[in-house]
């Protein structure tokens, strides 16, 4: 007998306080696929007496056919019992009602959070008071848009939607749960949020009347938020298939001024999804050429104001500053230099130069695919030492410009080890400098 069935057989009465309906074979699917630690979960809180919900995006995600790749649950038992029900459980956001329990399955840790009614939002971030309650209405009252506000009982198999948020789902619609201003103003990161689900892999959404207007008269409420949660919702944004117009709407709403001030003009942005690529490499690629359009002085200034991770900041300056400088596809040793050097920014590259040009992307990118692997290596096969015992000079700037230019030579020429290395420069007529440019790619 499989676990829905058990679950059926077993189940009491539903727990919840709004009329639910049978679930569709869609959730059925969604719950009979789960890990056995989240059914655990489950079986753990059922039988200790309580009831449990699973909320927001799988619940959207799977009726959009698309990937769940995390699962948020909601139940009626205090943070306190939860813990007693879980001894293992971590106490991350304790006063909003929020446990983890730590989980290796495919969804990682596991959060729950209690039922609860926020107080008034004062700092446009948090609430000031949490009060935890039994009340499933309440607590799918608080959401942001009416397609986050839909819940699954796992044990009682039901179904709750008191917003019509499949309605929304399935017409495009992105509508606030009540009235539009009042949900951007208890936190202004929703108005982020709304253009993120503009363009959703389970969208994309439009925003109804009400809500599109609130979206712009609301803009200034992301003045008060702090620069990384902006940060961190808009490089979401920049992780989807299709952001163009999303981005342009940005534009012409006084959004973008908040994120990156003085871009006016949305590069071709979708030109640079390529299949395959990772959501990182994407939204490097998309940040780098949105950049290519602001003034160079001003490059670091915003990055700095976004706060972003060192990595990305150090990837994307350096992304940016070579977008349309490619190599000539027909020089293998063009090609060898610049796969070298651009190393784990290559792709998040390629994506780049995409938006910028796609016939010379895709020209590039159909020429480094069949480019074999260096037979020398990765490393330089010429080591300082080795300069200095050969040529007889200190340790100097030009020892180190040296080394670049031998290890240039080599993956230029693929060559497998040092002594083809001397061989080739000493037949280009080497006198102790570095002929040319020493530098692996500009």
């Amino acid at each position: 007998m499989n676990w829905l069935r058990r679950q059926d057989m077993s189940s009491d009465s539903p727990s919840s306080d709004i009329e639910g309906i049978s679930l569709c074979p869609i959730h059925l699917n969604l719950l009979e696929n789960l890990d056995s630690s989240v059914k655990m979960i489950f079986s753990n809180i059922s039988e200790s007496g309580f009831s449990i919900w699973i909320v927001g995006g799988a619940v959207r995600d799977s009726l959009a056919n698309i990937t769940v790749n995390d699962i948020d649950l909601a139940t009626d038992a205090t943070p306190s019992q939860l813990m007693e029900i879980f001894p293992s459980s971590i106490p991350t956001g304790v006063n909003f009602g929020t446990i983890t329990i730590p989980s290796d399955g495919k969804f990682g840790d596991i959060q729950i959070t209690t039922l609860r009614k926020d107080g008034s939002y004062l700092d446009r971030r948090r609430p000031e008071s949490v009060r935890f309650g039994t009340s499933l209405l309440e607590d799918l009252n608080r959401r942001d848009f009416k397609i986050n506000a839909m819940a699954i009982d796992p044990i009682n198999l039901q179904f709750y939607d008191p917003h019509c948020g499949r309605d929304d789902l399935d017409s495009g619609i992105l509508s606030a749960v009540g009235e539009p201003f009042e949900r951007l103003d208890e936190d202004g990161l929703r108005i982020l949020r709304a253009y993120r689900f503009m363009c959703h892999d389970s969208g994309p959404f439009k925003p109804d009347e009400n809500l599109g207007k609130a979206l712009v008269d609301s803009v200034g409420n992301l003045g008060s938020i702090s620069r990384e949660r902006i940060w961190m919702e808009f490089s979401k944004i920049l992780t989807y298939s299709n952001v163009y117009n999303v981005l342009q709407k940005m534009v012409e709403d006084g959004v973008m001024d908040f994120i990156i001030l003085g871009c006016n003009d949305i590069p071709s942005v979708d030109d640079c999804y390529i299949e395959g690529i990772s959501r990182y490499d994407l939204m490097i690629a998309r940040l780098s050429l949105l950049l290519k359009s602001v003034e160079e002085e001003n490059v670091e200034e915003i990055l700095n104001q976004l706060l972003v991770p060192n990595k990305v900041r150090n990837s994307v300056i350096s992304i940016r500053g070579r977008i349309g400088i490619t190599p000539n596809p027909e020089s293998k040793g063009c090609l060898r230099r610049y796969r070298m050097e651009l190393s784990d920014d290559l792709f998040s590259q390629l994506s780049a130069e995409r938006g910028f040009s796609a016939q010379i992307s895709d020209e590039l990118r159909t020429a480094l695919s069949v480019l074999p692997p260096l037979v020398g290596g990765l490393e330089p096969l010429i080591s300082g030492n080795e300069i200095i015992s050969r040529l007889g000079i200190e340790p100097s700037p030009l020892l180190g410009q040296l080394k670049q230019w031998l290890f240039r030579i080599q993956v230029e020429n693929d060559l497998p080890d040092s002594n083809s290395i001397w061989e080739k420069v000493e037949s280009l007529g080497f006198k102790g400098q570095p002929l040319g440019e020493y530098r692996m790619w500009v």
